[in-house]
């Protein structure tokens, strides 16, 4: 049933259709760098969750006079954990599980070319998932990701997006980031 229910999103999200007509045109290519914070989904051997540190960057395509788009990300981000409890010495543990992604995106723009442009998409691809600093737990691996997201852009530059990254228990997390985006703007 899971597997339906994605391979359903990503056939909608990347299948563009006949838009209405006050859609404006707005340039075809446009870039994103991003940067944020992520805090970790689910439990793990007992750690803590963390807030922790989340970077991307993006190139999408916009679909001529549709409020769709598609495009390719690469993302780092990190669920990090507390485990002062493993040695009760009252020192400072955690572990950082990192997940780089790889992944197309798909998204459908509310108010395309406008100022104020709310968009929801998903993201699919390969996670390459490692420990970094304290291996309490080490595991590492490669996996599928699934990552939803909701948004807004402003002033055709400023996008700031809320991220589900799906893909491997302990490597889970939510992720808020702030991007700047460089195209994509109405075209006179």
């Amino acid at each position: 049933m899971k597997k339906l229910f994605i391979t359903i999103l990503l056939v909608v999200s990347f299948f563009p259709i006949k838009a209405e007509a006050d859609t404006p045109v707005v340039q075809m290519m446009e870039g994103e760098i991003r940067a944020g914070f992520t805090v970790p989904l689910g439990a793990y051997h007992g750690g803590k969750a963390q807030v922790s540190a989340a970077v991307g960057i993006e190139g999408r395509y916009n679909f001529k006079g549709t409020p769709w788009d598609c495009g390719v990300m690469l993302d780092l981000t990190t669920a990090l954990r507390g485990y002062e409890h493993l040695y009760n010495d009252g020192a400072d543990r955690w572990q950082n599980n990192r997940t780089l992604a790889f992944a197309l995106t798909g998204d459908y723009n509310l108010r395309q070319g406008r100022k104020i442009n709310p968009f929801v998409g998903t993201a699919v691809g390969v996670a390459f998932n490692d420990v970094v600093g304290d291996k309490y737990f080490p595991t590492q691996g490669t996996s599928m990701i699934f990552a939803p997201r909701i948004g807004v852009e402003f002033v055709h530059h400023i996008r700031l997006t809320a991220q589900f990254n799906l893909c491997r228990k302990g490597y889970n997390n939510f992720g808020l980031t702030v991007g700047f985006v460089l195209g994509g703007r109405p075209k006179k």
